[in-house]
């Protein structure tokens, strides 16, 4: 038996720049795995990181992916191969794997991503030995270490939040001087219900605050190395308590980067707006629709009286904001579309977007999928499945929905 594992973490980094290397979610992983009390004594891994755009894809085949595959880690010699499912790489899964076995891969399979939930992964992706459904900084390290499953597994090992380490403190994640932007999290997961969002599928769906002297050792090092913009991925940064105490602390450094947060209009009160004046920061409002019916079906749940009310409030703080919207929601007309628009053109909003509504694995409205009549097809040469058509609109009038929303796009481009 070999004492020491040797592991690859693959994953498909869908980037419009086509860029390669260590994104967030692998370099939390790979933190995990190399801060772990095994590393190096039973195991140790390496990251592949295969990029998704456009112009990739279209020069990308599966045995492409395992010659890349083979040449970072000679598959003869590999014990756990670990592949990050996402919706844009999901139909290579199985491929891949069929085909690394057929090269030489007498391992097992680990397979983890927002494609991966309990309820169909193994229909979905049949090869695979290990799933995890839901955060894998500390289930990844027991896949990889398992040695007495015969059969397929589910893990789902809790993280302490508290004590996870840093991509960024531990160099995982390398960050240049100047470093034009990072991306950067405080807590995980989300306390709201949004039927179309994966963040309201995992197994526990609380909110886990990270710890705060790792947080504030991260944005003294963000400081020091003059990051230029920090995008910060927390579903909602202004739902928790904590939220204020980093800003406070991001004042008292000094910090300079742009400070992109995510956040809701309910949440929205003049000591947060305060804060925010002190400091470079970008607010981005997922309102998704500004229709009651629509609001119900995706169990968004708008307070359209507070929307207005903080739309107004963060104006007086020439507070600079953007509002995105979803375009292909059941129960969503073209007529309604154009009302959500209009709702944030009469209240002054200067930045707005529309996204096409995908259906992600495991969410609730992709189990409604034939309730709501849903139809989805490949829309651009991205790939990625989007919704196109449902009980309350066609085909033909989600065209008119799309034109809308690139003529949002065309305007701030213009602006």
């Amino acid at each position: 038996m070999k004492i020491l594992k040797r592991a690859l973490l693959v994953t498909f980094d869908f980037s419009q720049r086509g860029k390669s290397g260590t994104g967030f979610a692998a370099g939390s992983l790979l933190s995990a795995c190399r801060n772990h009390k095994e590393y190096r004594k039973k195991f140790i891994i390496d990251h592949l990181a295969i990029p998704m755009s456009t112009l990739a894809r279209e020069q990308l085949s599966v045995v492409e992916i395992v010659k890349r595959i083979d040449k970072s880690v000679p598959l003869a010699d590999l014990d756990r191969l670990a592949l990050a499912c996402y919706v844009w790489n999901s139909e290579l899964v199985e491929p891949v794997i069929k085909l690394c076995r057929e090269n030489g891969f007498k391992g097992k399979v680990i397979l983890g991503g927002y494609q991966i939930n309990r309820k169909n992964c193994h229909e979905l992706y049949p090869s695979g030995d290990f799933y995890i459904p839901g955060y894998g900084e500390a289930s990844l390290p027991e896949a990889i270490l398992d040695e007495q499953s015969i059969t397929s597994r589910v893990i789902e090992k809790a993280v302490d939040f508290e004590k996870l380490s840093s991509p960024y403190l531990d160099g995982t994640i390398p960050i240049d001087e100047g470093h034009e932007m990072l991306h950067w999290e405080t807590r995980r997961g989300c306390m709201f219900k949004c039927n179309f969002c994966a963040h309201r599928d995992l197994k526990d769906k609380n909110v886990h605050l990270l710890g705060m002297d790792k947080v504030k050792q991260e944005l003294k090092l963000f400081k020091e190395k003059e990051v230029k913009k920090i995008n910060i991925l927390d579903p909602i940064f202004n739902n928790e308590s904590n939220h204020l105490e980093i800003l406070r602390y991001a004042i008292k450094i000094n910090l300079k980067a742009m400070l992109s947060l995510q956040v809701r209009f309910e949440r929205i009160n003049e000591d947060f707006l305060k804060l925010c004046s002190q400091l470079n920061v970008h607010l981005e409002f997922g309102l998704q629709t500004a229709d009651v019916n629509e609001s119900r079906i995706i169990d968004r749940g708008n307070n359209m009286n507070r929307v207005s009310k903080s739309i107004k409030l963060i104006q007086q703080w020439n507070q600079p904001f953007e509002v995105s919207l979803i375009y292909g929601l059941p129960g969503q007309t073209v007529d309604s579309f154009k009302n959500s628009i209009e709702y944030l053109h009469q209240r002054g909003v200067g930045i707005i977007k529309a996204f096409p509504l995908m259906l992600l694995e495991g969410t609730k409205l992709a189990e409604d999928k034939e309730k709501y009549s849903i139809i989805e097809d490949v829309i651009d040469e991205g790939g990625i499945p989007h919704v196109v058509e449902s009980y309350s609109f066609t085909r033909q009038e989600w065209q008119m929905m799309h034109s809308l929303a690139n003529n949002l796009m065309l305007k701030e481009e213009v602006a």
